[in-house]
């Protein structure tokens, strides 16, 4: 995002080499969408990394087996918990709290290249995911997918995520720019922006087109596809006899809540991913000849939010339409309040104990100090009497401890 930042003032006699010089200043996001990113975007980040954690957490801990498919969930929440951790916290503080870039060279391209990983990755994912329950519902007596072959293919994923986001880490670069913020046109401003200009133009496009049939359009085909065809096996699906007809109908509605739960999965992504890939591969290069300069961080705000939120979303996918993840969610959240329970009932036992300990105060009185103890003196009483009576009762006395003669 091409923002322009007034917080780093200087003249462009002391710029940078290669300070690129512009006429008119850029658009600058708003007091009121600072605040607004600040307060939406550590909300997100939060519910990413919790929402997330808790899933992996689930996955090999609470749930007894281990799944193929729990395996797939457990590296979505992987990609998606980098998402929050690395990228939102950036584009926060870079976009909307600075309006510059402060990180450096490094980061900038890292960063840029580290969310084209997670994100092709959540893409062939999904892809492989929804394959296997293909495989598995399809064509049911073939080999299916064991737990040792889904983490090589899931290591793979990684592998191929990794060499086509490549070409980004070499195609991100550090600019920057001067320009006059005020009418006046004296106060000069200079700001650092990461951009994608690293690569020749020609080959910058093509990657742009790549990525965006590659990674959004053939998948999204695909997994249309894939699950047309298993709701139609499945709602043609029939119980092969009445011995079995309410144990068959179990597994049918098991399956069915699975593929379910894929398909919103994959739903949500290519709804949240839309704008976002259409600007980033498309529309950026022509988006300030259709969308009002002043309108600019305000539209972009909106593309990259409905972006990030995917990767808070899918944990709350998993608790509405899984009844062993909402179980899991469940277990924990018992746990938790469980925890400040014994947290508070342990505070409240040390000052009941602090109380009930032996008090001493001093008060001064006619030139004397005293010493003021509770102490408890037993009286003898017959335990099965029906009297009311406690068998110890505390008296208060006075103990002289020093005198002022």
């Amino acid at each position: 995002m091409e923002l322009k930042n007034s917080s780093f003032i200087s003249t462009c006699n002391a710029s940078p080499p290669g300070t690129i010089y512009l006429d008119l200043s850029p658009p600058l996001p708003p007091p009121y969408l600072q605040a607004t990113a600040l307060i939406v975007y550590t909300l997100l980040s939060i519910l990413t990394l919790g929402g997330n954690a808790l899933v992996c957490l689930i996955v090999f801990q609470f749930m007894g087996v281990i799944t193929v498919t729990n395996l797939f969930i457990a590296n979505l929440a992987l990609t998606d918990l980098f998402i929050g951790l690395f990228c939102i916290p950036i584009v926060l503080i870079s976009d909307y709290l600075l309006s510059d870039w402060p990180f450096g060279t490094f980061m900038c391209k890292f960063t840029s290249f580290a969310q084209s990983v997670f994100v092709v990755c959540t893409v062939y994912t999904l892809i492989a995911m929804s394959v296997d329950r293909y495989i598995a519902i399809i064509h049911p007596l073939n080999e299916k997918l064991t737990r040792k072959q889904c983490r090589l293919l899931i290591g793979l994923l990684w592998t191929f995520s990794i060499l086509f986001s490549s070409p980004i880490f070499f195609d991100m670069i550090i600019s920057h720019a001067c320009f006059h913020l005020d009418s006046d046109n004296i106060t000069e401003y200079t700001q650092t922006t990461c951009e994608a200009e690293g690569l020749p133009p020609s080959l910058h496009t093509a990657y742009n087109f790549a990525t965006i049939t590659i990674i959004y359009l053939i998948p999204l085909c695909l997994l249309t596809i894939i699950y047309i065809r298993l709701g139609w096996r499945l709602h043609q699906s029939r119980a092969p006899g009445e011995a079995h007809s309410e144990r068959d109908a179990k597994i049918k509605k098991s399956k069915q809540k699975v593929i379910k739960m894929c398909f919103v999965v994959v739903i949500m992504f290519g709804v949240c991913w839309l704008p976002m890939q259409l600007y980033s591969n498309i529309l950026r290069p022509y988006f300030e000849e259709f969308v009002h300069q002043d309108y600019v961080p305000h539209v972009y705000f909106a593309f990259h939010l409905m972006a990030m939120s995917n990767s808070c979303i899918n944990p709350a996918i998993y608790g509405v339409m899984s009844s062993k993840f909402r179980d899991g969610y469940l277990h924990y959240w018992q746990n938790l309040i469980t925890c400040c329970g014994l947290f508070n009932t342990r505070i409240k036992q040390k000052k009941s104990h602090m109380k009930s300990m032996s008090m001493a105060t001093t008060f001064q009185l006619s030139r004397r100090t005293y010493e003021l103890s509770m102490k408890v003196q037993d009286i003898e009483c017959d335990r099965a009497s029906n009297g009311s009576v406690p068998c110890s009762i505390p008296f208060l006395s006075s103990q002289r401890v020093s005198s002022d003669d």
